[in-house]
């Protein structure tokens, strides 16, 4: 470990760390990390649910998951953690918010960075802010600090926006509530008592009719058929890169049964999820 927070009572802190099965780094409370893998492969399990990582990944946690690493190899990460109310001290970009740091709550589906020069990007500009927590000077008011900060940030935000459920929503008041039920269906995708459409009305103080209505006006799409895109989309990922089984994958998204998520599957992609993971694997 080359860096070490001073007290909980900081908002960030950024460290590299070579990996013992035996000690595991501990998450801090109340803070959203990035993870990237600098050497090493496994698996890296998040709220129990296991994605392959290799070198060069990157990973966002939100601040309520749990991790935990299945080393087939030596592992050494770079850990960034930081606090929402250090995020929201930032100067937006551009007039960019971070809206897609809150947003970003689905289950873990892989590294955020598939792109090589991405993945450079990233690692170039966390070796600097480790630089410069390592050179012992103040982290509070760093002009420094904030600026590399606010370059990551934006940078994940801009990764995390690319996997994110894709609307053409404009600008207005009507939209942002639409981003806020996309937010709020992504965060509970595997909850199906939370998903149906008067607890989703409630939660946000409209009648079923009037949200329903002002959604597909947005989204060009109901809410329920929303859902059902998004879950197909992240179970297409489960099955790419995880070993986890149809039926654990069905019970994860709150599907009745497998024969239940075949149906949808199939009349989305084509093929059963089964053939899908097969016709994936040919590909190798």
């Amino acid at each position: 470990m080359l860096t070490q927070r001073s007290s909980q009572s900081e908002s960030w802190f950024v460290e590299h760390v070579k990996l013992d099965q035996r000690i595991m780094p501990k998450r801090w409370p109340d803070c959203q990390e990035l993870i990237l893998v600098q050497a090493g492969e496994g698996h890296l399990v998040v709220n129990g649910n296991p994605v392959v990582y290799g070198p060069g990944d990157v990973f966002f946690l939100a601040a309520q998951d749990q991790h935990s690493f299945s080393m087939a190899q030596r592992t050494s990460v770079y850990r960034l953690s930081f606090s929402r109310f250090f995020v929201d001290s930032l100067p937006a970009r551009e007039n960019h918010t971070w809206g897609y740091l809150d947003a970003a709550t689905s289950p873990c589906l892989g590294s955020i960075a598939t792109d090589v020069a991405d993945q450079d990007k990233l690692r170039a500009l966390v070796v600097m802010l480790l630089a410069e927590k390592q050179s012992l000077r103040p982290s509070s008011d760093n002009c420094i600090v904030e600026s590399l900060m606010a370059v990551i940030l934006s940078l994940v935000c801009r990764l995390l926006a690319r996997s994110a459920p894709t609307t053409s929503v404009q600008p207005t008041h009507s939209s942002e509530i639409t981003r806020r039920v996309i937010a709020y269906i992504t965060r509970y995708i595997g909850e199906p008592h939370r998903l149906r459409m008067d607890t989703i009305a409630d939660a946000f103080n409209y009648s079923p009719s009037h949200l329903s209505a002002l959604f597909k006006q947005q989204v060009g799409a109901s809410i329920q058929q929303f859902i059902i895109r998004h879950k197909l989309k992240l179970v297409a990922r489960r099955l790419q890169q995880t070993s986890l089984t149809v039926s654990e994958v069905a019970d994860e998204f709150g599907f009745t049964d497998v024969c239940h998520l075949n149906k949808l599957f199939k009349r989305h992609y084509k093929s059963t999820p089964t053939t899908y993971r097969l016709n994936l694997l040919s590909t190798l």
